[in-house]
């Protein structure tokens, strides 16, 4: 017989994107339970285009709760969906214009699931890779609802893989570099980084744009725990970072986009249930950051 105590394994291998979700203000966990809970109660319609639009379908709360008495994890499905013009049906057999009576508005079609897990102890959510809605809709998503719940309150943005950020601060020469970045949580940096992203966070500003171009013979200067570095670092969690770099002496010039390089989490195997497990691998992974 079987032991109740015992683990059910699942071994399935699935892999995840990541997504930060920054509090501007308020930032602890119980904040963030409360705007989810204000998401499900308000469930703001997020307008994409040609008719497509997004909003929830579910949100599941964990009955689980952590030492604050706050869900470990929050299960939501998200819906991308067409709305329905009655007054644009077209039969192609008889060519002819059809105009549908008492349409129930609420029918939309060509719908599409996306199942995300948010961890609010460390303000990640969680996507499947292989999702039906793309990951720039599930961030486009979470954007502007949130922000329709807490007016300017939240930074959305997916983690980026740190070997491309690497790429940049290991390359021979960089010749440009575009940043579009925010601070972190308190406490997640040190030495001029912190400094820097304290200067943002004084001035008032929730993001901060920067562009600095160099030459082929004057390429960008680069010192440990400089300006470069930090732009790439904070990018890596806190926005998204462009680059023209030379990656050897003898290569030639490449653009990189830390956008186009979500980072991929591999999980190896499902332990009792999904939720579960991606809030503890996503938690040993990220927990130091938070």
């Amino acid at each position: 017989m079987k032991n109740p105590n015992e683990n059910r394994i699942l071994r399935r291998q699935t892999t995840w994107y990541a997504i930060n979700i920054k509090a501007r203000r308020e930032q602890n966990t119980a904040h963030y339970v409360r705007t989810f809970n204000s998401l499900l109660q308000q469930d703001p319609l997020v307008e994409l285009d040609r008719n497509r639009c997004e909003s929830l379908k579910s949100i599941v709360f964990s009955e689980i709760l952590d030492k604050e008495s706050t869900p470990l994890w929050i299960n939501l499905t998200l819906l991308a969906y067409t709305i329905i013009d009655p007054d644009a049906f077209y039969n192609r057999r008889s060519r002819e214009d059809i105009t549908i009576d008492n349409w129930d508005t609420d029918i939309v079609a060509n719908k599409r699931e996306a199942e995300l897990i948010f961890i609010p102890s460390i303000h990640i959510i969680a996507v499947k890779r292989s999702s039906d809605i793309s990951l720039n809709n599930i961030i486009k998503y979470l954007s502007e609802a949130l922000n329709i719940i807490e007016p300017d309150g939240f930074d959305v943005s997916a983690i980026v893989e740190r070997d491309v950020l690497d790429r940049i601060l290991k390359a021979h020469a960089v010749m440009r570099i575009e940043a579009n970045i925010s601070y972190s949580n308190p406490g997640n940096t040190k030495g001029f980084q912190s400094v820097f992203e304290k200067e943002i966070k004084d001035m008032g500003a929730d993001k901060l744009s920067v562009i600095a171009s160099g030459t082929s013979e004057y390429p960008l200067l680069r010192k440990e725990d400089g300006l470069l570095e930090a732009l790439v670092n904070m990018a890596e969690q806190d926005g998204n970072v462009k680059a023209t770099i030379q990656s050897t002496e003898s290569s030639r010039l490449e653009n990189i986009d830390s956008s186009e390089h979500p980072r991929v989490i591999v999980i190896p195997l499902i332990i009792n249930n999904i939720c579960s497990t991606i809030y503890r691998e996503f938690s040993l992974i990220f927990g130091h950051n938070n």
